[in-house]
Parts: structure tokens; sequence; C-alpha cells
């Protein structure tokens, strides 16, 4: 409460606006303590307003941590439970005591060595991440787990072991939340269906500013608990909430272009089937069986072959991919189960017949007709067999299914016109290849309307992963992989290099120190800009360094400010400024998200070497297509030049006569200030989260957290909490967030190390529900 005060008192929406807000949620989370489990992580990905505040270091998910752990607190200080009442699913052992001990050790030294020490009140203190308070806001990603931790269990006391369920519907919650913002973004942008674009998705994780992978992680953390409830549930209104949920946050990982997200995905879901597969021989309600095992392993390898048949051909030989799969799939509900020898003489008669799809390719658009008119037969025909148990039948579906193989590879290679042949054959038979295997050899599947609903999921993630993977701009991203990779080491080691004493190497540099000490003692050519508020007698300015690296468009360090969604062009911008050499500026209003500009107006000025001056310029006309109303609006200056410059009474006048501009003498501070680098993002992040916390906290917290990463990973795998259902998603979301952080650091994300270190206590704690004493 004692921190909440400043907070509200202090925040740029105003009291109005924030207090009722804190008000309510303290409110809440004492009356319905079990809604923090859900409210956390459904809001955890949207709450903060960074680029509408400039606030930074004390975001609003900050605020959301404290209210509720004021609000659990008041809760079990006015209404404590019974004393001896321990239905709880969470319970701090010993090792898990010991293991954060370690970890919070390494914090503590680390923070004392970066300056985490909170200095008196100053608003220039905000302004990026190279002052003292860098320390303390890396800092407070930490604490803020610690406070969780407590109030985590005094709800899992009153909740039981309905906590569990609720921790798991919230995640789930939250990548739907989070895939939604993606796609909402993508839709404002570059278009839903653009994927050739250099367009890389933040959705609302505003930490993106200056690059990272922080909607990676979240994705690859959560999205394991999306399919798991999916496999694990029987109701059909619940699948379909998780269907359109699972095709949402697909179409989010797919549309990131980020192939760390790929690689996490790639492990954390064949991690996920196997873990199922193991407890469903250990616990007889478990759901995944070993028929339906079958079927995922078809899934997995449609998802394999779906890019290799649109590679060749295009929309339409995927098209007749997936029309054959599903085909294949739903002949698995028959009813009447031929003999092997019978199978086999259908399967090869459907085969010759389906051959004939070959010269009728030569008579245009044929081919998609015949292909058409065998697979809706096909259908029709399979569905009859669901409901007669007729031999006949089910040796006519068969023989349909087999000649849709070869029909479906006329199809592509037609529309290919022979390009990707191969790819498109080998998709086919391997379709085809577990079709013979369930009608020739043994059931692998069986098909029924409850299970339908699984087919449609894989054939739609099939496609998705198809069209995104066979885009020019993915194609793009993995022809320079090896090249990347290499500027990726090379930075590895710049990082390295700021480690130069033994004691930094045992204890770290500090908290929070990589940003600044990396503009200080990185490559000289690397910087990307700096800002900060300075002060002469009184009067605040904002301060903008010269970025070193060679500059285009795009790479420009920004000092943004959302401006209103009815402002409309011609735009007067008016200023004072003075430049530390001949230096220019740059001003601009432009249609943004929170990387890349759409749609601007804009205009530039030559700043001389000299005392401060007043500027008035007019963006030129004809820039800007944009129409009022517009909330993705954002007025941004940036330096054009080598040297560096100070402005001061910035204003913008729009085309009606109306200022539009908050703070434009920055008397309060970074107040509705937020700065950008679209794409120059190394001088930020160790991009590695092993490195990051060598740089950062030293050998001692690459042992404190390599130890405790490993005590809660063995305990999902090997130990008592194996056996319980959120163990698979547990263990798979934390192995895709580690698969993230091989390739970025995450944990110079207060946001991340939260759930991070989260996720890491709840497998150290989570256990089946003990048995209560009796009158309980």
């Amino acid at each position: 409460m004692a921190a909440l005060v400043p907070w509200v008192s202090l925040h740029p929406l105003g009291l109005t606006i924030v207090a009722p807000c804190v008000l309510f949620a303290i409110a809440l989370f004492f009356v319905r303590p079990a809604s923090g489990l859900w409210v956390l992580p459904t809001l955890w990905p949207i709450v903060d307003l960074a680029p509408l505040t400039g606030w930074i270091h004390f975001p609003e998910s900050m605020a959301l941590v404290l209210t509720l752990v004021t609000g659990v607190g008041l809760r079990e200080a006015l209404r404590p439970p019974p004393p001896h009442a321990d239905g709880s699913p969470f319970r701090a052992t010993p090792a898990a005591l010991l293991l954060f001990a370690v970890v919070t050790t390494s914090y503590i030294v680390s923070s004392i060595r970066g300056g985490a020490t909170l200095p008196p009140y100053d608003p220039a203190l905000l302004a990026g991440y190279k002052t003292p308070l860098n320390a303390v806001r890396l800092l407070v990603g930490f604490v803020q787990c610690l406070l969780l931790l407590p109030a985590l269990h005094a709800i899992g006391r009153t909740t039981g072991p309905g906590a569990a369920r609720h921790l798991s519907l919230g995640l789930v919650a939250g990548l739907g939340v989070a895939a939604l913002a993606a796609s909402i973004e993508r839709w404002q942008f570059p278009g839903l269906t653009n994927f050739s674009s250099d367009y890389r998705t933040t959705a609302q994780f505003w930490e993106m500013h200056v690059g990272g992978a922080t909607l990676d992680a979240w994705l690859a953390l959560t999205f394991p608990f999306a399919l798991a409830g999916f496999i694990r549930n029987r109701s059909p209104a619940a699948r379909i909430a998780y269907m359109a949920i699972i095709a949402v946050a697909a179409y989010a990982i797919l549309t990131t272009f980020s192939r760390g997200l790929y690689a996490a995905v790639a492990v954390a879901v064949p991690l996920l089937l196997i873990l199922n597969l193991r407890r469903s021989g250990q616990d007889s309600t478990a759901s995944l069986n070993t028929r339906q095992w079958g079927v995922w392993l078809a899934a997995l390898a449609l998802c394999a072959v779906a890019p290799m048949s649109f590679a060749g051909g295009g929309y339409r030989g995927l098209a007749a991919l997936l029309g054959l799969t599903w085909l294949a799939y739903l002949t698995g509900g028959l009813r009447a189960r031929p003999s092997r020898m019978a199978a086999w003489i259908a399967m090869l008669a459907g085969t010759a017949a389906g051959l004939a799809a070959f010269p009728i390719s030569l008579i245009p658009k044929a081919v998609y007709v015949f292909f058409g008119l065998l697979c809706l037969a096909g259908i029709a025909v399979t569905l009859s067999g669901w409901r007669h148990e007729r031999m006949s039948l089910s040796l006519a579906a068969i023989a349909l299914t087999a000649a849709c193989a070869p029909a479906a590879t006329a199809v592509g290679i037609h529309w290919g016109e022979g390009k990707g042949t191969d790819g498109i054959v080998l998709a086919s038979l391997a379709v085809a290849a577990f079709a013979l295997f369930q009608h020739g050899v043994r059931p692998i599947w069986q098909t029924n309307a409850h299970n339908a609903t699984t087919s449609v999921l894989v054939l739609g993630l099939a496609a998705a992963l198809a069209a995104s993977l066979g885009s020019y701009y993915v194609g793009e991203r993995f022809s320079t992989t090896e090249k990347d990779l290499e500027g990726r080491l090379t930075h590895w080691r710049a990082g390295a290099d700021l480690v130069n004493r033994q004691e930094d190497a045992l204890l770290g540099i500090g908290v929070g120190r990589y940003p600044d000490a990396y503009y200080w003692s990185g490559p000289l050519a690397a910087s990307a800009g700096i800002w900060k508020i300075d002060q002469v007698d009184g009067n605040r300015f904002a301060s903008l360094g010269a970025p070193r690296h060679v500059l285009g468009f795009g790479e420009l360090f920004r000092v943004s400010q959302q401006v209103p969604s009815d402002a409309v062009p011609p735009y007067v911008f008016r200023f004072r400024a003075r430049g530390h050499d001949n230096t220019g500026i740059h001003l601009e209003i432009c249609r943004k998200h929170l990387l890349y500009t759409h749609e601007c107006s804009g205009a530039a000025a030559h700043v001389p070497k000299g005392d401060w001056q007043h500027f008035e310029v007019t963006s030129r006309p004809g820039d800007s297509d944009h129409t009022p109303p517009d909330d993705s609006l954002l007025f941004s200056f940036a330096v054009s030049g080598r040297a560096a410059l100070d402005v001061d009474d910035l204003d913008v006048i729009d085309g009606r006569g109306v200022s539009i501009l908050a703070n434009g003498d920055f008397h309060a501070g970074t107040d509705f200030w937020f700065f950008s680098s679209d794409r120059h993002h190394l001088p930020w992040h160790a991009k590695s989260l092993p490195l990051h916390i060598w740089i950062e906290q030293g050998w001692l917290g690459v042992f404190a957290t390599g130890l405790l990463v490993l005590g809660a990973t063995a305990r999902m795998l090997v130990g008592r909490a194996r056996a319980l259902p959120i163990a698979a998603p547990l263990t798979a979301g934390l192995a895709g967030f580690l698969v993230v952080g091989l390739f970025d650091s995450l944990l110079d994300m207060p946001r991340m190390t939260t759930i991070f270190y989260l996720t890491l206590w709840l497998a150290l704690v989570i256990r089946r529900r003990a048995p209560l004493p009796a009158g309980i």
C-alpha cells in the first residue's frame, strides 16, 4: 500500500483515472482472491501503458502486482483461514526455499554492485536505460516475483485444488489476449495476409521498442497450456474455445517470423505430447492414449510436409493435400473393417484410377474438377460408412482415398508447372503412407464426431504453417541464418568483453548495467543513440545523443509521443534547439504501433552549433494519407546528423489550429515521452539469457539460476509432480521459454523476469491437494 501511494499520485494519467482502477483491483482481490490467478496472467501482456505514459521504470504491471499483494494480504489479515486448513495445491518445501535463497543472494550482490539504490525522486532519472534507475527497474522484476509468492500460497489456501486450474486458464487467456493484440496489429499495418513485408509484430509488449523477444517468450511459455487444455477437455464448447485460441496464437507465432520462437515451439509441442503420452500410461483418466498418439504423429508429419506442397503447388496444391489428409482421417471411422488383403486390393485399384489425373491435367483446369469430384465422393461414401456397417462402403471409401493421392499430386504439379515436384510428391506419399498403414497394417487412429475437431485444428495449423513458411520473407530469414549467427557471435564476444575483471566474472558487473557499459565500452560504431533530461538554472530540456552507426530512415533514434486521433495535417512544428556541433533534427507524425513508421507527415531543420534558437517548420504536403480518427498517430523527433542536440518548448499545431502535444517543455520529465530504435537493437541486449546473467550477475548468478532451472525441470520430469495435469504444459512452456532465451536476454525485461521465476517456483511447489483433517 505504501508503494502504491506515490505511484498513483505521480502517474501521468492523473488521480481521477488511476486511483479508481487501483481501488477496484484491491477490492476485487480482497473479495475474490482466486481471481488473481487468472486476472494477473490475462492482463500481464496488455496492462502496461508505457508508450502512452512514458513510464518505463515503474509500469502498470508493477501496480497490478502491488494491488494483488495488497488485496490478498488484507484478506489474509482480516479473514485468516482456519489454522489447520491445508488444502492448498502449493507447498513451499525446504529445497524450493533454498534454491530461491541462492538466486535472491545473487540478485542482492549484483544489485549492490549495479547501484540499485532508490535516489531522491527526479523525473530526469526516468529517461532511458543508462541512469541508476535501470538497476532498480530490473531488480523490480525479481522482487515482484518474491512479493507474489506469499500471495500465491494464500490464494491456494482459500481456493484449494482448483487454484492450479485457475492459473492454467489464466495463462491460456493471457495467450489469447497477446495473440489477439498481435493479430490486430498486423491487421492495422502490414495486413493479415501479408507474409512478405519486413514487419516484426510486438503486440502490447512495449519492451520491444529497442528490440528483444518479449512476445516470443510469452507465446512460447503459454502456448503449451492451450494445447494441453484442448487435448484434455471433452466438452465440445470448451474444445472449440481452445481451438479458437490456438488458431489465433498459431497465427501470431508464425507472423513473428522469429526463428528462435519457431525452434521453441518445435521443442515445446513434441515435449508436451510425449509427457502427455507418458502420463496416459500412469493415469487411466488421461485423455491421450496410444491410438490418439498415432493421430498426433500424423499431425506432426503433415505440418512437416505441408510447406513442401505449398512451395511447389501453391495454395491449390496445399488445398488438395489437406483435402486428401482429411479424407484419409475420416476413413478411421468406418464401421466395417475389411481384411488386410481386401484393403490392399482396394488401395491398389484406387491408386491406378487416380493416375488418370495426369493425362487429364493436359486439359486446362480439368484436373481440379477431377480431384474435387473424387474428394467429395470419398467424403460422402466415408460418412455413409460411418452410419452403415457395410463392407462395400468401406472398400469404396478406401479406394477413393487412394485415388485422391495421385490426383492431389497432379493438382500441385499442374499449378506449379513442374516446379517443386519432389516436394509435392513427397507430401502426397507421406499422407498416403499413413492411410496405407491405417488400413493395410494396423489401425493407428479412430475417427469419431468428438475428435473431429482435432483434425480441423491440425489442418488449419498445417495450412497456416505452410503459407507462412513458404513466404518470401521467411525464406529470406532462413537463408541468412548463417550470416546472422556470425553477427550474433560477434555481438556475444563484444558483450563478454565488458567483463574484464575477475571480480566481475564471479559476481557480475551489476544488475541493469549492461546498456550503460555497452555504450561506454562496446564497439564505437554500435551505439544507436541516447536521450536524457538535463536541467540548467531550473529549466528542463531534452538532450539527444547522435547515433554512431550508419543512419537509414528506419534507423533513427526517435523520441515519441502519442497524439490525438483526430489530428489532421498539415502540421506546424515549433521548438527551441541548440546543437553541440552543426547537426539536424527530423520531425514527423506517422502511423506507428511501436516499431516501423507508416504514412508520415514530416519536416527537417538544420540546427547550427551555438546558443538556443527558435524554429518553426511545416510538414511537407502530400506526405501523409492517414485520415482521422486514427489512434495510431505518433509525433517523433530525432537527431538526423552526427552531433548531439538539445530540444525544448516543443509544440505541434495541426491543420485545425489545435496544439496536440503534452509536456513539450519537459517540465514533467519523461511523462508522455517514449523512445525507440526501430531496427538497431543490439546495444541494449546481450541477446542470450545465459550470457546476460553472467555479465550482470557473474558465475554466482549462472550457478543459482541454472540450479533453480535444473531443480524445477527435474521435479516435473522425474519427481513426484510429474503425474500432475499441469506438469506437462509447465515443463513444455519452460522449455520453450529457455529455447527463446538462447538467442535473447529476456531477463532484462521485468515482466518476463517475474513470470519466469514465478513459473519456476510453481514447478517446485505444486502438489496434489493434501487430505484435510476431520472437521475442516
